[in-house]
Formats: C-alpha cells, structure tokens, sequence
C-alpha cells in the first residue's frame, strides 16, 4: 500500500479542495491550486483552451519499455454542489452554499497523487498518461453549456487517447474498498417533455370540448408501466413523471396539459425501446382521445459501460495492491465519465470513503481519506498496466 508521506501530502491537499469547494465551470481557484501543485513537482500542464480543469500529461521515460508509443488517460472531477455545509468539520467549506457533497475533493486529490507517482516512476514506464482534472460533471447540461466530459473532449486534447480509467469515491464501502464490473455501471439520464393540445370549454359542459388532462392522466399510468413491460427485468432502469402542468381554475377546462419525467437507463439498448414506446403512447393516446400531442426527447449522458478486458485488469491491479476487491452494483445516477468511454473503451472504478450514514449529495456528507494513497497508487498504477497490454496487444 502507499506510503505515508504521500498519505500525509494527500491529506493536506485534500482539506484545501473541500475548503473551497467550487461551482460546475466556476472552479477558478481549484484549477489555480491543482496547476501550483504540478508545477511545483514538475509536471507538464497540457494547453488545452479549457477555462476551468486541466490536462495534464507524464510521458514515461524508460528506453525500450513496455507502452512506448501508447496514450491513456485518467480523470478525476472537480466542481461542487450547491448546498449549504453542515459536516462540523474544522475543514468546512468556506464558500457559504458550497460543499464537495459528491465527495469531488477526494476524486480529484486521487486523480493529483496518481500524477504525482506516475511522474516520480517515470523512468520506469513507456508511453504517456493525461490526468484529466474536469470541470462541470454536476452541471444541468443544455446544449449551450454541455457537461464537462463533453467540454474537454471537445478541445481535441484527447483524441489520441487508447484507453480511459477514472475512479469515484462512494460510501457504499469503507476506505480499502473498490468496487469494479464488466458491463453497465451508471444510468442513461434522458429527460422526456409532453404537451396535449385539448380544447378548452365550461367544466359543466366537458362535451363541448376535449380534455387534455385526462389524456394526461392516461399518459402517465402508460409511460410509468413502459419500465415494467417492455424492458428485460433483469435490467436496472426507471421511467419517473416528475411534473405536471395544466389549467389555473375550478371550473374551466384548459386547452393544455404538460407533462414532463426523466428515464434512466443502464443498458443502451433500453434507452431505444423507452424512447419509442413513449413517443408511440402519446401519438395513440391523444389519437384515441381526438387531441394531439407534442413529444420531446432530450438525452443526457449515457450510461457508463465497463470494457471486460479493462475491467478485469483494474480488478486485478486493485487486489494486487490490497485493495478488496467487489463488484459493483450499476446505478442509475447520472455520470459523465460515459462520453470519454464513447471515445475509447476503459473501466470506471468506486473507491469506499466510509460515512455510508452520511447521504451523498447531502449536507453532512464527507469523504474518510485513510486510503486516499491507495486510491492515487491504483489509478497510477492501473495506467502503467494499461500502457503495458496495449503494447502486448500491437
């Protein structure tokens, strides 16, 4: 396991990043303090255009090694939640309305120790690891301000890169804990919007008009059976209707109703048939009711899909190292790290920080580092693998 000097020095930059915890694309002064740190051991901070976040990048030095030639990446994420601290900590944010509440500060120091160790084995290794320090995974992405994991591959910086890994804290597990599995390991976030078009009339003469509430409320019993009928029940997924709209008084029929809910989807293949079988509801529904209806799909990240190979090679690294290794259970929590796995195939990785009475995303919630400098020797240490077997499989 890692030594305690790294363990100390982890330590240290971690209470920083939970003091000034940072908003998504607001993250100035983290960047500031991750790029001091770089500098500071020596390492080379990529020109990558990003506003907030980073690349940085460590090319091995050993002659005739295993990896030259090769590129993989490994990323930690940086940005904060809104929500107002109350840890107790000596620590505590001192950004009031802030707090790393998804535990970022720790996935990020893990991400800084990896580079840290990549860069003093240097001369051990061949090829080239970019550390990704991204902005924004939290953010409400739109069109015009997409999630960090699109912003920065949107610089080209990375795409040259074999191979992503990534880790996140959870504590789902104590410190010593990974948890790793082939296949789905987050949820698809889609977000679905539908308007009936009724016509509105007298609530005492409702023949006299078509009401689109209660093709609403048809809607809603068919879009909630959708997870349940037409999606292998073995697949973890959910169809939620999170907001209706419709008519401002008690005795007028309105001329619309709205309606709007999320979709989470482990495997790709779910994604499609709850997209089509909502899409074709609302088209038979309001065509049975004698309205119609306006449907609209906005898809977020997909899933995150562990490679089998990749997967199996951070599972044995962990356990190598002494982590206990366990599978993970997919969730349906969005997460970005899905877009650099659409790039290129890798494996995403749970590190246990304890505090599992502690709600993630909540305002107690905090990250145990006792094994902070297992978390950056894993990463770091998965990456030499990695650069190894792409060389094997050439």
């Amino acid at each position: 396991m890692a030594d305690t000097a790294l363990q100390q020095e982890l330590e240290t930059y971690y209470t920083w990043f939970h003091q000034h915890p940072e908003p998504s694309y607001q993250e100035h002064e983290t960047t500031k303090r991750i790029a001091e740190i770089l500098e500071e051991h020596g390492i080379t901070i990529l020109a990558s255009g990003l506003t907030t976040g980073l690349i940085a990048s460590i090319t091995g030095e050993a002659a005739d090694h295993e990896g030259a030639g090769h590129i993989v990446a490994i990323r930690g994420d940086i940005d904060a939640l809104p929500i107002h601290e109350a840890t107790g900590l000596p620590y505590a944010s001192v950004n009031p309305g802030y707090l790393h509440g998804c535990g970022h500060d720790y996935n990020l120091t893990v991400a800084l120790g990896a580079a840290l160790l990549l860069h003093e084995r240097r001369h051990d290794f061949s090829g080239e690891v970019k550390v990704i320090f991204q902005p924004a995974e939290e953010v409400a992405a739109t069109k015009e301000t997409p999630t960090g994991a699109v912003t920065v591959l949107n610089t080209g910086a990375l795409d040259d890169v074999e191979a992503f890994f990534g880790t996140h804290d959870t504590n789902a597990g104590e410190p010593g804990t990974a948890f790793i599995s082939a296949g789905p390991d987050s949820g698809a976030v889609d977000k679905f919007r539908i308007t009936v078009h009724g016509r509105g009339t007298h609530a005492a003469r409702p023949n006299g008009g078509a009401n689109p509430i209660r093709v609403a409320a048809a809607l809603i019993d068919g879009i909630q059976s959708i997870s349940g009928q037409d999606v292998d029940p073995v697949h973890p997924r959910v169809v939620t209707v999170t907001n209706i709209e419709a008519g401002n008084t008690w005795n007028v029929v309105p001329d619309t109703a709205f309606l709007q809910g999320t979709a989470r989807t482990a495997y790709p293949e779910d994604r499609t048939i709850i997209h089509d079988r909502i899409e074709a509801l609302v088209q038979g529904v309001c065509a049975a009711y004698g309205v119609s209806g306006d449907f609209a799909w906005e898809y977020g990240s997909p899933s995150v899909v562990n490679d089998a190979s990749w997967a199996r090679l951070a599972a044995d690294t962990a356990a190598a190292i002494g982590f206990d290794v366990q599978p993970s259970v997919p969730s349906l929590g969005g997460e970005d790290f899905s877009y650099y796995l659409q790039k290129a195939p890798g494996a995403f990785i749970h590190l246990g920080v304890g505090n599992g009475d502690r709600p993630m995303h909540g305002p107690t919630f905090f990250a145990n580092t006792d094994a902070i400098a297992d978390g950056a020797d894993l990463l770091a240490t998965l990456a030499q693998h990695a650069l190894a077997r792409l060389s094997e499989r050439a």
